[in-house]
């Protein structure tokens, strides 16, 4: 870089926040090169040499992928975790719901059943078009069913949520793929 690089905001200029001096990086896109600073105060600058009047409102993307080039939004958390259930050697064995949903109406709920602990079964549902859950938990070998909760609020998790989670990411409480997976009875049938 130039001298001119000063008066342009590039790689040699202070920090405008705190006149520290901010460490470069610097990547190589094909033909196009990027730059960016980040000082010791935490802010960060975007320097791109094919447009040096340029302050990108988010440096890091500025870097990462360049101007103008489009970001698409995250996925909600419930589509996340939809996803990632169904993934991997251990895939939850969810099942169409055919009722709509009670949060939006929607029929694109999808049910599961689990244990989430000891003696205890649960049935959850969740609609991927807006994130409504439900879950009942009921024990019958002491004949007790719990009202079921429902909710929607995924950050912080509302009760059904948390239970739902519950029932996915226990490694234990899915009712696999291959059917119940119980260590103990699989050592006794292996040595059968």
């Amino acid at each position: 870089m130039e001298q001119s690089d000063v008066t342009t905001g590039g790689p040699a200029a202070a920090c405008p926040s705190c006149g520290g001096q901010p460490s470069w990086e610097s990547v190589l896109d094909g033909e196009e090169e990027r730059w960016l600073a980040t000082c010791r105060c935490g802010r960060m600058r975007a320097f791109l040499p094919e447009q040096p009047a340029l302050d990108p409102e988010d440096p890091v993307r500025a870097f990462l992928l360049g101007p103008g080039r489009p970001t698409f939004p995250p996925s909600p958390p419930w589509i996340r975790l939809f996803l990632a259930s169904v993934e991997g050697r251990d895939a939850v064995r969810w099942r169409y719901c055919h009722r709509p949903c009670r949060g939006c109406g929607v029929s694109a709920s999808f049910g599961m059943q689990s244990c989430p602990r000891p003696a205890v079964f649960a049935i959850c549902t969740l609609c991927v078009a807006c994130g409504h859950v439900t879950a009942s938990y009921s024990n019958p070998a002491r004949g007790l069913v719990e009202a079921p909760v429902e909710g929607r609020e995924w950050a912080p998790p509302c009760p059904a949520v948390q239970r739902l989670r519950d029932c996915l990411l226990r490694p234990y409480s899915l009712l696999r793929v291959g059917g119940w997976r119980v260590s103990a009875w699989d050592e006794l049938e292996g040595a059968a």
